[in-house]
């Protein structure tokens, strides 16, 4: 008995080589010779069904057809055929691999879809307490594959703002997930915020800023989302609802796009649409920032706290932006800033 005998189902299924199989592989190593009638009086089994195994092996590499006389199969040298038959089957893998996820998502639609039939209630989780919700964040946005939405507005949860927490966010960036996040034009007035959003644009967030937000919102994939229940951010208070894969989401999703087509974008110190336009009209970083700063709506009070300037300055640095670009008012400059393709 050789080791081959030996080896566990597993090792050979592995290869895609089912018991039957290996059985007439291994009779064709010891009479390489008899061929397909031969090795079906050594294993005692209908030639038919021996041939079937052997179209199978010759498929795999472990057997091959000659024609030098009378054409017949024989075992191709074990240590070849086991090497190819390894690369093809990881070729299999990686080709699977490569489909993988959008065979995943095709399928998710049908099990969300069985799900509610089943049983309607699963379309809704509720969550007690803001520890849970932000626990509940943190494994939503662990579980993102494609993209991760969100509308920020105080009041918050967390410490961290919108529960989520810079971390967790530089991993899903880090790994090719897409971040949107729209904010309340009020949310940036909390000190800190303005400079911890700008340091998220830098590694790949895509922000914009609403003048208001109608509600708070984590959309994962487009077929979760959480939101509150309530408007009290009190721990033993506060509930939040995880919406699974239904028209709802799909109507989040679509609402979310809809506020995103309409916000200000916000962008990283010197990220302008047009760089070489606003170099040509020597157009300085710090006039960059202050432009991309009173775009979205932000206030006065928020901008100075970040630039780290005092009120009085910055009016000053304004009143000389608008007659730079000859114009009277704010949203006047505004116009001829987006004309300008400094916005």
């Amino acid at each position: 008995m050789t080791n081959a005998d030996v080896m566990p189902e597993a090792e050979w299924e592995g290869l895609g080589v089912p018991p039957f199989d290996r059985r007439v592989y291994l009779e064709a190593l010891r009479h390489p010779d008899a061929g397909v009638t031969g090795w079906a009086e050594g294993l005692g089994a209908e030639p038919g069904r021996v041939r079937g195994a052997a179209e199978r092996l010759l498929d795999l590499g472990l057997l091959r057809s000659t024609v030098e006389g009378r054409p017949r199969l024989e075992p191709v040298d074990p240590r070849l055929a086991m090497r190819a038959a390894v690369r093809r089957r990881q070729e299999r893998v990686d080709r699977f691999a490569a489909t993988a996820g959008e065979l995943a998502e095709e399928l998710s639609v049908v099990y969300e879809h069985g799900r509610l039939r089943a049983r309607p209630s699963r379309i809704l989780e509720v969550i007690e307490g803001t520890g849970a919700a932000a626990a509940r964040v943190a494994e939503l946005l662990a579980g993102a594959e494609r993209e991760a939405c969100g509308i920020d507005a105080p009041p918050y949860v967390t410490a961290s703002g919108n529960g989520a927490g810079n971390g967790a966010e530089h991993r899903l960036l880090n790994r090719g997930v897409r971040f949107r996040t729209l904010y309340a034009a009020e949310c940036l007035d909390v000190p800190e915020k303005l400079s911890s959003v700008l340091t998220a644009i830098g590694c790949g967030e895509e922000a914009r800023v609403l003048p208001a937000a109608p509600l708070k919102l984590l959309l994962v994939d487009g077929r979760t989302a959480l939101l509150p229940l309530t408007g009290s951010e009190g721990s033993s208070r506060h509930r939040s609802v995880v919406v699974h894969g239904s028209t709802l989401t799909d109507a989040l999703q679509a609402l979310f796009d809809t506020l995103w087509r309409q916000a200000a974008p916000l962008r990283a110190r010197g990220k302008m649409p047009d760089q070489t336009l606003a170099q040509e009209e020597g157009l300085t970083a710090a006039e960059q920032n202050l432009v991309e700063l009173l775009a979205s709506g932000i206030t006065d009070e928020a901008i100075a706290r970040h630039l780290g300037v005092t009120a009085r300055t910055l009016r000053r640095r304004i009143r000389e932006l608008q007659d730079r670009l000859g114009s009277s008012g704010r949203f006047q400059a505004g116009v001829r800033a987006a004309k300008r393709g400094w916005l």
